[in-house]
């Protein structure tokens, strides 16, 4: 699946895509890391054949955290205030070994995460579309009716409280589902707005 993001400039979203992240264009129109496509339009526009689920973030998989962190920072990348204002943190509890990641700023300050699987090398691409709701069933529910099955899920301590945390796979894609607030509204055009 490709994500769509929808931005004010979108050649200026692909030039920073290329500079600070690495992304190549591609034979389809879109940018690339590894094998993740991204499709970048001007807000308003809507793709043909767009599914419409607005996401939360895009995560590329990251062979090591710490790295990719710094080499995006040494290409001009921004740290995520919202996420990870400090640097790459850990989720102990995900998958068999736990993850390491890190967020930044992406266009127009939509964010890209970097994720790292402890004990697994060589990763690159993606890792997961994540969309963040006060209703945890009925995301769920929403990609089970596009044939997602659940694969894990958890229940995170934060300092604000407890995090309801679901995965479920769409053939090689990967969705996490949860319910961290703050929830911001949504505009349907702007931002990460669907797949394709």
């Amino acid at each position: 699946m490709i994500p769509v993001l929808a931005v004010d400039d979108p050649e200026s979203a692909r030039e920073m895509l290329a500079r600070v992240f690495g992304f190549v264009p591609n034979d389809h129109g879109c940018m690339a890391l590894a094998e993740q496509s991204v499709a970048v339009i001007r807000t308003g526009d809507t793709p043909s054949g767009m599914l419409r689920i607005p996401l939360d973030h895009v995560a590329f998989a990251a062979s090591d955290a710490d790295e990719t962190c710094a080499a995006i920072q040494a290409r001009g990348g921004h740290l995520s205030r919202s996420f990870t204002p400090d640097g790459p943190r850990d989720i102990p509890e995900f998958w068999d070994n736990g993850v390491r990641f890190v967020f930044f700023d992406g266009p127009d300050g939509w964010p890209l995460e970097f994720c790292m699987k402890n004990g697994i090398p060589d990763r690159s691409g993606h890792d997961h579309f994540a969309i963040r709701t006060t209703d945890i069933g009925a995301a769920e529910a929403r990609l089970r009716a596009i044939g997602a099955a659940p694969v894990a899920g958890h229940r995170l301590s934060t300092e604000t409280g407890w995090v309801e945390v679901r995965f479920l796979a769409l053939g090689a894609d990967m969705f996490e589902v949860f319910d961290e607030g703050p929830h911001p509204d949504v505009d349907p055009d702007r931002g990460w707005i669907g797949l394709l």
